[in-house]
């Protein structure tokens, strides 16, 4: 993973995404990445019951979870700005409607769906305050803005991990984290633009649009996780995610 603190460019970012497409499907399979199987239950917590929920998941992918959505009655409806993405998720179906767009510029009109879903999308989209001024718009009073992101001291790293003598992780480099900046990730034949930010710029941006924050948890595994998936524990040392909920 390398940084840079040059302007952004939306063009390159989503042909990256394009480009990566297929690795990108391979890589997460039909269960998700390690990531995503960590988060899932969590996601499921905030959203409970969805059953009749109008449920708009900003950077769908190629589906995943917004089939999962639909299985659990939710009326879903994803957008991603990647066509080779939504033609994988358009290819499956699952009961979800797919739209072709930007997060910036949502083609629903205002007070539209009952909770909005950025699963680890606000990292890939410079600038964002814009996405996050339209999940506020298509949002219906009351409705809920639901986001998994990593963590600034995640996205700050630049040589990860410290380890001691005998080749255990004892800490977490971070460098930079007060400078928001580009970062190039590449893993698995997948390479994609990722943007780090302090973790002020996300709550400033949300609070400043209207939001009122709900709940934040910064997804530090149970002791029962640990011991299912020993590889958590590095979790608890720096963790990875947090999942917001934001109202309007």
């Amino acid at each position: 993973m390398s940084s840079d603190f040059g302007l952004s460019n939306p063009s390159t970012d989503i042909q990256l995404w394009e480009d990566s497409a297929s690795a990108w499907v391979n890589h997460l399979g039909k269960h998700g990445d390690q990531s995503r199987r960590f988060m899932d239950p969590r996601v499921w917590q905030v959203l409970g019951d969805v059953t009749n929920t109008r449920v708009l998941d900003i950077g769908c992918g190629e589906g995943r979870f917004s089939r999962q959505l639909a299985e659990r009655g939710a009326i879903t409806t994803g957008v991603d700005p990647s066509k080779n993405l939504l033609h994988n998720a358009i290819a499956i179906g699952g009961g979800t409607t797919y739209v072709h767009c930007r997060g910036e510029s949502l083609p629903f009109s205002d007070n539209t769906f009952d909770v909005v879903l950025f699963y680890l999308v606000l990292i890939d989209i410079e600038p964002f305050a814009p996405a996050v001024a339209e999940a506020f718009r298509v949002l219906k009073p009351g409705g809920q803005c639901v986001i998994v992101n990593l963590t600034g001291m995640n996205t700050a790293s630049e040589r990860f991990w410290e380890f001691d003598a005998a080749g255990n992780k004892v800490g977490w480099l971070m460098d930079n984290y007060a400078n928001s900046r580009r970062i190039v990730s590449e893993w698995n034949g997948i390479k994609v633009h990722n943007y780090h930010r302090p973790l002020s710029d996300y709550i400033q941006t949300f609070l400043k649009t209207g939001f009122k924050l709900h709940s934040f948890d910064e997804a530090i595994p149970t002791d029962a996780e640990v011991v299912e998936n020993p590889e958590l524990e590095a979790h608890r040392i720096c963790p990875y995610f947090n999942l917001q909920v934001w109202e309007k």
